[in-house]
Formats: C-alpha cells, structure tokens, sequence
C-alpha cells in the first residue's frame, strides 16, 4: 500500500482514528513515514453514543493503542440518538453533523489538516448510492478527496489492499458490528453488490474511482461556467434566460445554496425554474424553502418574496423607511438624485405603493397607466410594490429613483425645489 504524502510534507496531521481496519491502516502508514515527510501526527475519536458499551470499548482501544504509540489523542464523547431526534435528522447524517464539528474543534488546535480514511470502496459505494437513487453529474463525482482541511488521502486504495496491509503488519483493530447490518443501504452495496461486481471486475472500485475523478472535474468547471453570469443581491439571485441547459440548471442549484434552500430543492424545482425559460415575462414559480424564482424580461430571478409595503406617508421633507430602503426628500438641489418643483404639487400629495388605477404623465409628455409604464420601463414585477411613489389620488407625480412627472419638472421660475434620493 503506498499513498503520496508528498502535500502533507511540513504539516500536523490529525487521523479521525475509529478503530477500524481502514483508520488503523492510516494512522499506521502516516507513523512509518512521518520522519521520512517531517508530518507531525496525531489522533481524533469521536464515541457517538450508538452503540452502548461497545462503543466505549473501542474509544478504550483507540486510547490504549495511543498511548502505547505515543500519539496525542483528541476525544470526545456525544449522544447522536439525542442529537437526531432534536434536530429531526437521519441517525447517519446526525452522527456525520456531529462528526465533523468535532473535527472543526480539533482543528482550532493548531493541527493543518484531519485526515479521514476512506477508500475507493467507499468511493464506489458512493457513486453507486448517488446514482440509484437519481444524482446527476455530482453525484457520479463520488467523496471529494479534499474538502477545505478534511483531506482522504486513501480514496485511489481498494480495500483489499488495506486488509493486506493490516495483515501483513500484523496492525491490531475493531469491528463495528453495525457493518454487517444489511438494512443499512450502504452496507447491502458493500455486502451484496460490490462483490458480485468484483467478481467480473476485480478492480471495479479503482476503475470507478478514476471515473468519479473526472466526472468531478468535469462538475466542477460546468459550475464555474454557470457561476460567470449570475448576481447575488440580499435576498435576491439572478442569472441570464438564455443559459445552456446544463449551465442553467447549475445556477438553480447556485441559487438555492446562496439563499439558504439547499437541503430542501429537488431535481423538479429545477425544471420547475427552467420552464420559465420559454414563459413570458412576469411568469413565477413557487418553490420550497419560502422561495420563488420568476422570468424578468432577459433573466431568472429567484428570491424571497415579501410582504407588500403598505407605510403611507404625507408628502414633507424628510427621511423614510419604504421598500427596505431609506428614501430621503431633501428641501435643495442636490447631485444623484431626482429633482423636482414642490409648489407645483397638489395640496395632500402622499408617499405611498402603487395602487390599481394609478396613472403618470411621464417627463417627456404623454400619460400611461402605471402599470404600462413600469413595464416600459423593463422593471420586474417583484420590485413594483417596493417603489415609493409621490402621489395624490391615482395621478403620480414622482417615481421614486427613477422619474418625475412632466407636471412638476424644474422650469426657470422654480424656487422650492426637492431632491430625492432613494438609498
């Protein structure tokens, strides 16, 4: 068994040691050659509080066997069940939680990298675990080989090799009886599927780790592709129409991430956002998480929808709260803003939203229907109740950041002008 230590030459490595067969090997490998790379090594076990006292026996093994190599050990004790049940999650993905903040902990002290023991079996059955049950690209990806200061240095090593290493080095270990336990999906590939495979296939698991390498690869540079055009706002992420459909459906993913639904989207709300690609403009999907993503004239915007603003204000001079953001009517001219004659604004004029009925003689001369003349103006539907307006009755004479009314436009008499400024 050889695996290239060449990266973690100079480095405090840290083993998530289990006391299996496959962390043992590791923990080992990095002992013989840490001289020869200048590592400096040390250990982690994390008991989960699954397996009764059998699981205290091993974390007692691992202990021990420290302490007769003279190896720092960081441990810890949790109770997964518990933790599953409060946070309402899979005893798997609750012991995984767990695992890896535990790793987070240890690495706060002063170790550069933790270094986890899976292999290309693991990898395999990965792979085909994605797969069965519907992954696309990244699934076929496998376990990445590193992942921020989690490192798997053995991911290109069959666990045949492993167990002939472990025997040749007479390495001591323990089972994890839950292995065996068929009922878990994981374990029925390892038990049942695997073998076959290998039996027409010896190095099946290998052959699918150097696919894994690629479709990874291949993964990744299709996201940062999809990556290139879309634009992140609070709340807000949009990206072009037009997007090849593998591009596309990446920035869907993007999106759910940057807006906190990862764990709650489907390949279905996917398609869901791509089938506004050919709808007309203003056309909105609902999706999980509180999200809706809508066609805006050229691009896709997924966001959060949010309540209607409904703060009403006598027109003064002054600073308002309006939409999210801070309107400010200043009395004076100033740059990077709208200005606009106040002595010809009708008595009662108000700071408000948009209403049905609302109408707007625009700078140039001609009047349209708000409604029309927002969407001349290309402005999304999501963004139209957020607007301030400065209105009286249904005639609006200030479209907030964006145009004043012809009928209060600055001539040569003006002497009370106002500034608006929308920030």
């Amino acid at each position: 068994m050889k695996i290239d230590l060449g990266p973690f030459r100079g480095k405090k490595i840290c083993v998530a040691l289990s006391g299996g067969g496959d962390s043992m090997a590791l923990f080992d490998y990095l002992l013989r050659h840490a001289a020869e790379y200048s590592v400096d090594v040390c250990a982690a076990h994390l008991e989960h509080g699954i397996r009764g006292e059998q699981s205290k026996k091993d974390a007692a093994f691992v202990r021990a066997y420290c302490e007769k190599r003279r190896v720092i050990l960081y441990e810890k004790s949790v109770n997964c069940p518990l933790y599953a049940a409060e946070h309402k999650t899979g005893l798997e993905e609750g012991a995984r939680a767990l695992r890896y903040a535990f790793f987070a902990e240890v690495l706060k002290k002063g170790v550069d990298l933790v270094c986890t023991a899976h292999h290309a079996d693991d990898n395999a059955e990965t792979v085909l675990f994605n797969l069965f049950r519907g992954s696309a690209l990244k699934g076929a990806g496998g376990i990445a080989a590193r992942q921020g200061k989690i490192v798997r240095p053995m991911l290109g090593i069959g666990k045949e090799e492993i167990s002939a290493y472990l025997a040749e080095n007479e390495i001591p270990f323990v089972e994890d009886e839950t292995n065996a336990d068929t009922r878990y999906t994981r374990n029925f590939l390892r038990a049942n599927v695997l073998p076959a495979v290998k039996e027409i296939f010896p190095a099946c698991c290998e052959r699918v780790y150097s696919f894994s390498r690629l479709a990874r690869e291949d993964d990744e540079y299709l996201y940062e592709l999809a990556e290139r055009p879309c634009r992140r706002e609070e709340g807000l992420f949009t990206f072009p129409h037009d997007l090849p459909r593998p591009l596309f459906l990446r920035a869907c993913v993007l999106a759910f991430h940057y807006l906190g639904g990862e764990k709650d989207y489907t390949q279905q709300n996917c398609e869901d956002i791509y089938a506004l690609r050919g709808a007309k403009n203003g056309a909105a999907v609902h999706l999980p998480f509180s999200l809706a993503a809508a066609r805006e004239y050229d691009k896709i915007a997924v966001y959060r929808p949010r309540e209607k603003e409904t703060a009403e204000y006598p027109f003064a001079a002054g600073e308002f709260s309006f939409g999210g953001k801070k309107l400010s009517i200043v009395r004076g001219e100033l740059r990077g803003g709208l200005r606009f004659d106040g002595a010809k604004l009708p008595a009662g004029c108000v700071v408000r939203a948009r209403r049905e009925g609302d109408y707007f003689e625009k700078f140039g001369g001609g009047t349209k229907k708000l409604k029309d003349y927002f969407i001349d103006k290309k402005i999304p539907l999501r963004e139209r109740d957020f607007i301030p307006l400065i209105a009286r009755g249904s005639e609006v004479y200030a479209v907030c950041g964006v145009e004043i009314s012809a009928k209060v436009k600055i001539d040569r008499d003006s002497g009370r002008i106002y500034t608006i400024i929308l920030q």
